[in-house]
């Protein structure tokens, strides 16, 4: 098949989409962000059996896994750690991340990640010699995902 080959232009541009963040069941968008990037990483045991010498491998678990960039700009980030500091509560947290560039004949994807826990959030920030946006990295957990719409096949491979 002669045009079976990816096209420069079906590559999806990574800051065409949008963000969705939903905290104990309201859901707003996610201005704050300025980046993530999230995966899952498998637990894998290696064990040598009796009779081989080649060790052998099983995935026993998974963790999701990732990294953000927030800009310092919203109270509630904040106020979500201080509910657990005063209360020990934490709040249900989801983001949902659609990938769409429509320059693309590949449709877009979106997938919700579920129960997030970020390793820290933005409390004040002050440098006398930046003239950077104010923004903080930081890591994070989730514990389950949802595959909610796929990429399809480029037009040119259907």
């Amino acid at each position: 098949m002669a045009g079976a080959y990816t096209k420069m232009t079906d590559l999806v541009t990574g800051s065409e989409g949008s963000a969705f963040i939903t905290v104990d069941g309201q859901n707003r968008y996610f201005f704050e962000m300025s980046k993530i990037d999230a995966s899952i990483e498998f637990t894998v045991i290696a064990k040598r059996l009796l009779g081989h010498r080649m060790k052998q491998h099983k995935v026993v678990g998974a963790e999701g896994k990732g990294s953000m960039t927030l800009y310092n700009v919203s109270p509630a980030a904040l106020a979500v750690y201080q509910q657990y500091i005063k209360n020990g509560d934490t709040p249900q947290i989801s983001v949902q991340i659609t990938n769409e560039d429509p320059s693309s004949t590949i449709g877009r994807r979106t997938v919700v990640m579920r129960n997030i826990i970020l390793a820290k959030v933005p409390v004040a920030y002050l440098d006398d010699s930046s003239e950077d946006l104010n923004t903080t990295d930081t890591d994070f957990t989730f514990d389950d995902l949802d595959d909610l719409e796929s990429y399809v096949l480029p037009e040119n491979m259907r």
